[in-house]
């Protein structure tokens, strides 16, 4: 009688993939935060031992782990800046009446389908002291050579460009999408009454593409924050620690040191930071939007 029952239906059919999702998401998490309260050496053979808090007391006190954390937030920031104002000006571009720019819109995404780890090896070639692109065309136009990724001060910043270069398409393509489904009427009406570009960009158009804006800030902002691949291709968190993410810090603990207890823990304050900027930024965008 229970399953004959209509409304119970759709509920049933979607029973496997609740099971699933459970099974590779919630068990994981609820296994690592267990394992977080232990410290174990995976490659001792000795037992797990309980440490209860001590493995995020000392991610308190860890000067490395600041390292990697003030690392992150720097490269999140800017990458999401300047990809986020590049994309803004390419999707506005890509949406003009200019013929010649269809090519554009296909061309354009080449680098988000790239591999990675690919785009990493890449770019250390370009970085190359010695044989890089970039330091040849420096030495073309009369610059001084840099050591890319071998000086700390320039290293991560220059894999916030390889970030950039590899992530403005896919803002792009959201605020591109984002203005092609913007209404005609705001903007016909406005430049009858005589408002220039200016102020139809600004009055019309950024409060019109505030959703899009949104969503791509968002998904951009959390995959920044755990960017691992290209950093281990190019740098493995090198010079010293000066391009360590909290992603690249997690790794060395725990596929290095294979200390599992700590490595874990590292990865799920990251992943309570993710949490909660997604839900300060979501509750505060919406509030905006309800205001």
């Amino acid at each position: 009688m229970f399953l004959r029952r209509k409304d119970m239906l759709p509920y049933l059919l979607l029973l496997p993939s609740i099971l699933l999702l459970l099974g590779i998401t919630i068990y994981p998490i609820i296994y690592a935060l267990n394992l977080s309260f232990y410290k174990w050496g995976m490659t001792s053979g000795e037992p797990m031992v309980y440490v209860g808090l001590d493995n995020y007391s000392k991610l308190v006190s860890d000067p490395e782990y600041h390292n990697a954390l003030a690392n992150t937030l720097f490269f999140t920031a800017m990458t999401i800046t300047l990809s986020f104002t590049i994309g803004l000006m390419i999707a506005i571009l890509l949406n003009s009446e200019v013929g010649g720019l269809s090519i554009y819109r296909t061309v354009i995404m080449i680098p988000t389908i790239l591999t990675p780890v690919v785009i990493g090896i890449s770019f250390r070639f370009l970085y190359n002291y010695d044989i890089g692109l970039i330091n040849y065309f420096l030495g073309v136009v009369g610059l001084t050579k840099q050591p890319w990724l071998g000086d700390p001060s320039l290293a991560l910043p220059a894999l916030a460009l390889v970030d950039v270069w590899e992530w403005t398409p896919f803002m792009t393509l959201i605020l591109f999408a984002g203005l092609q489904s913007l209404p005609d009427a705001p903007f016909e009406a406005a430049q009858i009454d005589g408002a220039s570009s200016f102020q139809r960009f600004r009055y019309i158009t950024l409060p019109l593409l505030k959703p899009a804006i949104s969503v791509a800030v968002l998904i951009r902002t959390m995959d920044a924050f755990r960017w691992f691949d290209t950093i281990y291709a190019m740098t493995k968190g090198g010079p010293g620690i000066a391009t360590e993410t909290l992603s690249v810090f997690t790794w060395r603990h725990g596929f290095l040191y294979f200390d599992m207890g700590y490595a874990t823990s590292s990865a799920l304050v990251m992943l309570f930071i993710i949490e909660l900027f997604c839900w300060i930024y979501m509750k505060t965008t919406f509030k905006r939007e309800r205001e």
